[in-house]
């Protein structure tokens, strides 16, 4: 049962020699050998490291199958489990067999086991008790036994222990060759034929396919590949039949072949890009979604309700509180002037909206309704819209969000405008340097495969991904509040089809303001942002308020919600006495005076310097901050006229390919704003430049020139944009040189209408003196008709020419 080595410490590398001891005691051979060191190994270690077993003529070798599971690779983890949990060791399972699987009549004596754990077997050597029993008798009654007792694993219950006579000679290996259900079996010698193939291999398990190389081929050594059905089939085939000698004189050398190929998993990724790339590229798209959506939903939802805003924290809004009574105790000492002014804003705001209290009431009522519709707050540039919008209608509102477009739309990069929006949204973590990273791939992987792989995303598309996660984020704090609000009613937080009706007040307010901001170069993003407030409104989920200066808001609202009528407000400039108020009230918060002490005079020039500028909010500012940096108040207001003059020359006077007006109509608006203060919609359109031109009005509009105010639903008077254009639009009527010249061009285009005009009528009488000759038909008042019409248009065309002749002389002496 035990084989000795023999190790020599003579010389440097150690030599190992394998002695058989075939019915010999090994203190025998011990004591032949006194000038070595012996260590005595188990016969499987021998065998292991020979990987041969040599028998003698009366000695032979069973295999059983089934004493464990298969090892179908190095990391196979069923295999190492049973293998721990069973901790087989050589005595205990050549007892086994001794005990459970040999019959006790058979006559024949177990030597030794090899352990074939790998395979999931046993080989066992024995030795014949009887030397006229045959081997195939032995395999016979070994398989009579194992039927009428059969052993199941716990493992492999549906399979008993089999075993088998080893008809070769068995490779005892520990190479990294593990079970397969197919067999290359290579030829030492002629071919093999099928049928012969069958003859042996057969018994073992059922057998698929036999596939033979073909004659043709060169290959050596020659071969042919047999696939079993069942991988232990094969595994036993190939313990019993290794080393065989067939009948032909053919020596068989069977190995296992792969039936999954090596690194084909990697081989596939790598011969498919056009499937693999797009397929990761989605794969990492829907990582994205799953880890990170969740993620960026709960920041927006704290975004909008301020749960973790120090604003809202008890210390802080102590701290805030305690600090401004110190502040008003400082305020009432009369120092400190700037403090006086942070103190005063409030009271200011309060004197600049305190004409619009109605406005104000007006949209908290409709932000108390079930939003049905967009609220549309428009008014002109400057008017204060934003702040009493922000600071008054939702500012005691518990959940808002504010989205301004203008920032929005005024980035320079996609990487700036994917930043900016996720700021204003409360969308975080966003990674917009990643934009840059994702084309540079795609146009790899498009030079590589001929097409992109997606990994790139429009920034439009990423813009509509932001909007659609704010949307999910505004629904789950609409339902929360209506859970909180009913489970505080009648104990039960439940949520209805009907939750919003029954309780509006659960509802977000979603604010954008500077709404079509620049909306000729920015159009995807407002009808983007009009189709997702949309879908909330409709939903019911939030209301949503616009603000906007533009007058054609309706025509891009209108395609988002084409069944609803808007809920609009019209917020216009201030009255002169509360701009005179409020001007007065900035202006002393900065000297630290009262209104009794200042000058009558001063007063007088503050009055006459605020008539130019009327209500408009921004231009009373600008007057403030001049006033309070030193300068007088007409010069102060006389400046900004001048400004504005110089604006309306850049923008409106001075031709240009890319405007939707021409200068001269331009002037005859700014002529007609510096004599009246308002002008006729229709006289306008009477002018020859403005025949069928109301989309030139339209584009003046847009443009901030003007305001047309309408009346029963159609417009019906034109005012100046701001009230200081009018002033401006008198400081230039002024300019004699500036006028003759805008003058000029205004009656020669004028002229030339006529003249064309009367080319028509000349070649209309040229038609009716050759119908006159044939004399059938009399159309003597037609042609009197056009020959008044000629000499009417004449007339003007030679007043027009004396008024530029008097304009052209204007242009001698004046600068």
């Amino acid at each position: 049962m035990y084989a000795v080595y023999r190790r020599s410490f003579t010389a440097a590398p150690a030599i190992i020699t394998c002695l058989r001891t075939p019915g010999r005691h090994v203190p025998d051979l011990i004591h032949q050998v006194p000038c070595r060191r012996h260590v005595v190994v188990p016969y499987e270690n021998t065998v292991e490291s020979t990987g041969l077993i040599d028998t003698s003529g009366d000695e032979g070798l069973l295999y059983f199958d089934n004493l464990s599971p298969l090892k179908y690779n190095l990391w196979d983890i069923q295999h190492i489990v049973t293998r721990f949990i069973l901790r087989q060791k050589t005595t205990s399972t050549l007892q086994f067999i001794k005990d459970k699987a040999i019959p006790p009549d058979l006559p024949i004596e177990i030597e030794h086991i090899i352990p074939r754990s790998k395979d999931g077997g046993v080989i066992v050597k024995f030795r014949k008790t009887q030397g006229q029993i045959m081997d195939d008798e032995i395999e016979a009654q070994m398989h009579a036994y194992l039927q009428e007792h059969p052993i199941r694993p716990w493992f492999n219950p549906f399979r008993p222990i089999k075993s088998f006579i080893i008809k070769g000679v068995p490779w005892i290996e520990d190479l990294h060759r593990f079970p397969s259900s197919r067999l290359r079996v290579e030829f030492e010698g002629p071919d093999v034929d099928q049928e012969t193939l069958y003859y042996y291999f057969r018994r073992y398990g059922l057998i698929r396919d036999i596939a033979p190389l073909s004659p043709a081929s060169k290959d050596l050594p020659r071969y042919a590949t047999i696939q079993f059905v069942a991988v232990r089939g094969a595994a036993i085939a190939r313990t019993c039949l290794h080393g065989i000698i067939t009948k032909n004189g053919t020596k068989l050398h069977i190995h296992y072949e792969p039936t999954i190929q090596k690194h084909i998993f990697r081989n596939w990724l790598f011969n498919h890009p056009r499937i693999v790339i797009p397929a990761l590229a989605a794969l990492l798209a829907g990582l994205t979604v799953i880890v990170f959506d969740p993620i960026r939903t709960w920041f927006i939802k704290q975004k909008i309700t301020k749960r973790f805003s120090l604003s809202n924290n008890p210390i802080v809004k102590w701290i805030r509180t305690t600090t401004m009574s110190t502040i008003d105790v400082i305020l009432t000492t009369g120092s400190f002037g700037r403090f006086t002014l942070l103190k005063k804003e409030q009271s200011d705001l309060q004197i600049g909206f305190s004409d619009r209290r109605g406005i104000i009431e007006q949209l908290k009522t409709l932000l108390n309704e079930t939003p049905e519709t967009f609220i549309v707050v428009q008014g002109p540039r400057g008017s204060g819209k934003v702040e009493l919008v922000r600071d008054h209608a939702v500012k005691d509102h518990p959940y808002t969000l504010f989205i301004d477009s203008q920032k929005i739309t005024e980035t320079r990069s996609d990487a700036a405008f994917i930043k900016e929006v996720s700021t204003q949204l409360g969308y975080f973590p966003v990674f917009p340097w990643m934009n840059n990273i994702s084309a540079f791939v795609d146009l790899i992987v498009q030079g590589v495969i001929g097409q992109k792989a997606g990994f790139s995303e429009s920034v439009d598309s990423q813009f509509k991904n932001m909007l659609e996660n704010a949307a999910t984020a505004i629904k789950e704090i609409a339902i929360e509040n209506h859970k909180k609000t009913m489970k505080s009613s009648n104990g039960s937080g439940a949520v209805d089809d009907d939750c919003y009706e029954t309780n509006p007040n659960a509802r977000p307010v979603i604010v954008i303001e500077h709404y079509l901001h620049r909306a000729d170069k920015n159009e995807s993003i407002y009808r983007a942002l009009a189709e997702w407030a949309s879908v909330l409104v409709m939903s019911k989920v939030a209301h949503v308020v616009f603000i906007t200066d533009d007058v054609g808001y309706a025509k891009v609202l209108q395609e988002a919600i084409s069944t609803q009528v808007f809920n609009t407000i019209t917020v216009g400039d201030a009255t002169p006495e509360l701009a005179r108020k409020f001007v007065l009230s900035q202006i002393l918060a900065v000297t630290g005076e009262s209104e009794e002490n200042v000058p009558e005079s001063t007063l007088k020039d503050l009055d006459e310097a605020l008539k130019p500028l009327g209500g408009r909010m921004t231009d009373l500012l600008t007057l403030v901050r001049r006033i309070t940096m030193g300068e007088n108040n007409r010069n102060a207001a006389d400046d900004m006229i001048r400004q504005s003059a110089s604006e309306i020359i850049k923008r409106f006077l001075r031709s240009g390919n890319d405007k939707s007006w021409t200068s001269e109509q331009a002037w005859t608006i700014v002529k007609s704003l510096a004599k009246d203060e308002d002008i006729r919609y229709n006289e306008l359109l009477l002018n020859p430049l403005f025949k069928n031109a109301k989309d030139v009005i339209a584009a003046l509009e847009h443009a901030e020139l003007i305001t047309v105010l309408e009346k029963d639903g159609r417009p019906y008077k034109i005012k100046a944009g701001r009230p200081i254009y009018r002033a401006a639009c008198q400081r230039l009527l002024n300019d004699k040189g500036l006028a003759a010249s805008l003058e000029i061009s205004n009656l020669t285009v004028i002229s030339g209408l006529l003249i064309a005009s009367i080319s028509k009528n000349e070649e209309e009488l040229a038609k009716l003196s050759k119908i006159v000759a044939c004399k059938s038909v009399d159309i003597s008042e037609r042609m009197k008709y056009l020959a008044e019409d000629i000499r009417v248009k004449q007339a003007k065309i030679s007043e027009y020419d004396k008024l530029i002749d008097k304009q052209k002389k204007i242009l001698a002496t004046e600068y």
